[in-house]
C-alpha cells in the first residue's frame, strides 16, 4: 500500500476527511480496511478505551506469512582459489619450517659452546640436578640403572637429618617467641590493672 493510502485511513481515523468515495475504495481495498481497524485498535488503546477482551488470531495470520515466503537454501560456501593454493603453500612450507627453527636452536648451542670453550679453555661439564625422594631411596627407571656409591646416599640422608634438624630448631624458637609474647602481655595488663586500682 502506498504512502498517501496510509495517510488517507489516517485522516479518516482522525475525522478530518469524510468522502463517500474514499469511504467506498476502503470498503474495498481487504489492505485499507485491516490498516483501518489497526488504526482505531491503536486509538482505542491510547484512550484506554479498551474492550475486556480482544480476539486476535495471530497464530493464523503469523502461520500464513511464513508459508507464503519462499524457501530459501543457502549454497554449500566453496573455498576460493587464493585460499586452497594459501592452505598448500602452508601445508608445504610446514615441515620446513620445523626443521628451520630445530636448525637455528642447533646452532645457537653450537656458538654458544664455542664461546665457553674460548673464555674457559676447558669444558666444564653442566651440574646435573640430582632429586631425592622424601620418602627414602627412589627405584630406577630402566634396566641399564647402576647403582651409587653408598657415600652418596649417606650424604643425602645426613642432608636431610640436617634439614630436619633445622625446621625442629626454628620451630622451638617460634614456639619461645610466642611464649614470651604472650607473658609480656600477660605483664602489661595486669600492670594496667595496678594502675587503675590504686587510683
Amino acid at each position: 500500500m502506498s504512502e498517501s493510502k496510509f495517510e488517507t485511513v489516517s485522516s479518516l481515523v482522525d475525522n478530518y476527511q469524510s468522502n463517500d468515495e474514499v469511504f467506498d475504495e476502503l470498503i474495498k481495498d481487504n489492505h485499507m480496511s485491516e490498516t483501518w481497524q489497526r488504526y482505531h485498535l491503536i486509538g482505542d488503546t491510547m484512550r484506554d478505551e479498551i474492550p475486556d477482551s480482544l480476539e486476535l488470531d495471530l497464530a493464523a495470520s503469523i502461520a500464513s506469512a511464513i508459508a507464503e515466503e519462499p524457501t530459501v537454501l543457502a549454497p554449500v560456501a566453496k573455498p576460493s582459489v587464493a585460499e586452497v593454493v594459501k592452505a598448500k603453500v602452508v601445508q608445504f612450507a610446514k615441515p620446513f619450517g620445523q626443521v628451520a627453527i630445530a636448525a637455528s636452536a642447533a646452532g645457537l648451542m653450537v656458538i654458544g659452546v664455542q664461546q665457553n670453550v674460548a673464555q674457559h679453555e676447558t669444558i666444564v661439564p653442566s651440574p646435573v640436578v640430582q632429586t631425592n625422594p622424601l620418602g627414602g631411596v627412589a627405584q630406577p627407571v630402566s634396566l641399564n640403572y647402576q647403582t651409587s656409591d653408598r657415600r652418596t646416599q649417606k650424604q643425602a640422608i645426613v642432608e636431610q637429618q640436617r634439614r630436619f634438624q633445622a625446621l625442629l630448631q626454628d620451630h622451638k624458637q617460634q614456639i619461645k617467641f610466642v611464649a614470651l609474647s604472650k607473658e609480656e602481655v600477660q605483664e602489661q595488663e595486669s600492670k594496667q590493672k595496678d594502675n587503675n586500682t590504686s587510683k
